[in-house]
């Protein structure tokens, strides 16, 4: 891990060069494969989806098989560890109770003859899109699944890959608890254009969600237009504050959580004392001698990991706003004079106890989450992604006559007379 050092005179022209180098921008070469898979799905359908699954997926699906038969759903019956399953309901239950707060009102104004208000509703169908093969997470299933579920959205297509025609377990046995019926068997850019256009076996979707490999993300970025997306996820990131009297083993434990995602996952310390961070890195060091991912963790540490020296937490908070990062876990004794300045984060996690990992899977909280310094315009995913809102104007007469001419003189400044028009036709009604 690098160390940055905030007295540095150019500490924060350093930062932005070491956080831009993970851009998560697809290749011109993958683009231009994304778009002839696109294009081949919109010309052919169901061929170009077969064909494709047999070429990534090495699976043999057709017209029969694509959609998940309650044969295959109910396969993973001998296959789990009914505590893990368990473990997902408690997951469940929090996911939905936390996001069921987030439900917004319709509203209402009633004044001079005029009466304004704004009506939520879901959106009609939504495509959820679920990673399979090595990066196949169950976790991710609940966190789309739920919010779309409490919004009210009637149609939830899921979409996920069988690699060699098999589908995680775990995720079936997700897909059965939480009563999906219309799930297809397939993944890659070619389900992402299926969903956004759609083919004689699946009927296009409204908004796609959900992670992906660089051509998926691709995907999702040429489609949008044509349908809604959440989000272009990048690479997990965390940022972890801690003073010298946290346990360098604790710190080195989440520093390591986030590495092991992937070779491009980003763990940031910021720290007030050197020889803690040493402490740190030999703690990293050790723990991850024995991990099955010792190697990605490794890459990802020397290569973007990063050690930010301050000489007090006071200021920090501009450090951490100008990162945006997808998790901040503050674990200092100053962390909520902190927390209350940082507007710039996906979610925080407070005091030595909140590890990041519990906002992965159980305490409620959505783990989709803003990456690459998004999280300074955007938020995690949460109901209202899967909501619209349509606002709704009604005027009387009254309330005519009292913004008619008005409105006529600002729409004459802006050389709009067919604005002016339609509100001057109306003056001589006699009602």
């Amino acid at each position: 891990m690098k160390f940055l050092n905030i007295n540095n005179k150019l500490f924060y022209k350093e930062l932005d060069s070491i956080l831009k180098k993970r851009s998560h921008n697809s290749s011109t070469k993958v683009d231009k494969e994304v778009h002839q898979i696109i294009q081949q799905v919109k010309s052919h359908g169901d061929k170009a989806l077969f064909k494709y699954a047999k070429k990534f997926d090495k699976s043999s699906i057709n017209k029969k098989n694509i959609l998940l038969s309650k044969e295959v759903l109910q396969s993973y019956k001998n296959k789990i560890d009914d505590d893990i399953l368990k473990a997902f309901r408690i997951a469940i239950h929090n996911i939905t109770n936390f996001h069921k707060k987030q439900m917004p009102k319709s509203f209402q104004i009633k004044k001079h003859g005029v009466k304004t208000s704004a009506k939520w509703t879901p959106i009609q169908s939504v495509g959820l899109y679920i990673p399979g093969g090595i990066a196949s997470y169950p976790s991710s299933l609940i966190m789309n699944v739920i919010p779309a579920k409490v919004s009210g959205v009637k149609r939830i297509v899921l979409m996920t890959p069988a690699k060699s025609n098999k589908i995680n377990p775990y995720v079936l046995a997700l897909i059965d608890e939480l009563k999906l019926n219309e799930v297809y068997q397939i993944g890659g850019a070619h389900s992402i254009a299926a969903l956004a256009f759609g083919t004689e076996s699946i009927k296009s979707v409204n908004k796609i969600f959900g992670p992906g490999n660089a051509y998926v993300a691709s995907a999702k970025k040429q489609v949008f237009g044509d349908v809604g997306i959440d989000l272009i996820a990048g690479p997990s990131e965390i940022v972890v504050v801690a003073d010298s009297k946290n346990d360098p083993k604790w710190v080195a434990s989440d520093l390591i959580a986030q590495a092991e995602h992937d070779e491009k996952a980003q763990s940031i310390l910021i720290t007030d004392n050197k020889n803690f961070a040493n402490k740190v890195l030999s703690s990293i060091k050790d723990l991850i001698t024995n991990l099955p991912k010792k190697n990605t963790i490794k890459k990802s540490l020397d290569t973007y990991g990063l050690i930010i020296l301050v000489d007090d937490f006071k200021n920090c908070h501009n450090i951490i706003n100008n990162i945006a990062p997808e998790h901040l876990h503050l674990q200092n004794k100053d962390r909520n004079k902190i927390y209350k300045k940082v507007i710039n984060a996906g979610a925080i996690f407070l005091g030595k106890y909140s590890s990041e990992v519990f906002g992965d899977y159980i305490v409620g909280t959505n783990h989709i989450l803003p990456t690459s310094g998004a999280a300074k315009f955007s938020s995690g995913l949460g109901v209202l992604d899967f909501m619209k809102r349509t606002s709704i104007v009604e005027m009387n007469f009254s309330g005519y006559q009292k913004y008619a001419s008005k409105v006529a003189k600002m729409a004459n400044i802006e050389n709009l007379e067919g604005h002016k028009l339609s509100v001057k036709i109306r003056q001589n009604d006699k009602k």
